[in-house]
């Protein structure tokens, strides 16, 4: 079979493209981000996290999404047209489980807001809290998710979570709960991270209640922005229901300049940069080399979207 033409959409991680290029077995066109459409007419596959409708050319035949989430595309009109959408699940697990415990640590240990204090050259001790022994509550225990877990289990900490269906778990949490009984997680929990995508269901699902029983806890979202609403993450910390907020999201994004979060001496802010990491391309390459051989009819799908 002929080795089918690859358009790899420009915006794109620094590793997707390395691993890419190196692939010199494959036929790889990267075009300026106003010719992807043109491309794509005689192209067979798109990689991608970037969706517009001109892309659904008459050509294409499978999309390998360079993210988790997949919302941005037209789900329905994928499948009408017989195009095959995959995506990036089990790319995330490693860096972004590390990221989380490095906002968790940044407010546990006071770090967040010694670095605040370097800035102004000022010598004022934060002591830290211990996070061995705490409970820790993580919203969507999927694959990183189930990452997260792992490490905090060999912190020390006793794990629960949320899952679609529970019954379907098999990890190291000791307690799992549906997504309606979140408020419980959070009422249980003295410190709880998010991994939770943008959905339909998700979307404002930390409400102000859960964020008011942590009574002094900590929240830590490398998920979605969307699923709780900034000024409700202020008026917790202002209100001491939160002792700190970590945030790599935001909802809208970027973070308005405006916004309180920015100088909230209790909040430790990164630019949504959990999921980068210098081996995201080789492990992307490998679930793109296992679809290659399905598009080929030499195996099955990884990660299709359904």
């Amino acid at each position: 079979m002929t080795s089918p033409r690859i358009v790899l959409h420009p915006d794109h991680d620094r590793s997707v493209g390395k691993s890419f290029r190196q692939a010199t077995d494959l036929d790889v066109v990267v075009p300026l981000r106003d010719g992807v459409a043109d491309e794509l007419t005689a192209a067979d596959v798109l990689v991608s996290y970037r969706w517009d409708d001109s892309y659904l050319t008459s050509s294409l035949r499978w999309i390998q999404s360079i993210s988790v989430g997949v919302d941005q595309y037209p789900i329905d009109a994928l499948r009408r047209a017989g195009v095959v959408l995959t995506s990036a699940r089990g790319c995330h697990g490693p860096q972004v489980s590390e990221h989380a415990f490095g906002l968790l640590l940044a407010l546990t240990r006071g770090i967040g807001r010694s670095m605040r204090n370097a800035e102004s050259r000022l010598w004022k001790p934060i002591p830290g809290v211990e996070i061995s022994e705490m409970t820790l509550g993580i919203l969507g225990l999927g694959n990183i998710g189930e990452a997260i877990a792992v490490k905090a289990a060999a912190w020390g900490m006793k794990v629960i979570g949320t899952k679609s269906n529970p019954n379907d778990y098999d990890g190291v949490a000791q307690a799992v709960f549906p997504p309606t009984e979140t408020l419980a997680v959070f009422r249980a929990a003295d410190a709880v991270i998010s991994v939770l995508p943008d959905t339909e269901s998700t979307r404002g699902i930390v409400t102000p209640e859960c964020l008011a029983v942590m009574d002094g806890g900590w929240f830590v979202n490398v998920g979605r922005g969307t699923v709780v609403e900034s000024q409700h993450i202020v008026d917790a910390l202002d209100s001491g229901a939160l002792a700190g907020a970590g945030l790599d999201v935001f909802h809208p994004e970027p973070l308005p300049v405006s916004s309180p979060l920015w100088s909230h001496p209790r909040v430790a802010i990164t630019n949504h940069t959990a999921g980068l990491s210098p081996q995201y391309g080789s492990r992307l390459m490998k679930i793109f080399r296992d679809n290659l051989d399905a598009l080929r009819g030499r195996g099955n799908w990884v990660n299709r979207v359904d």
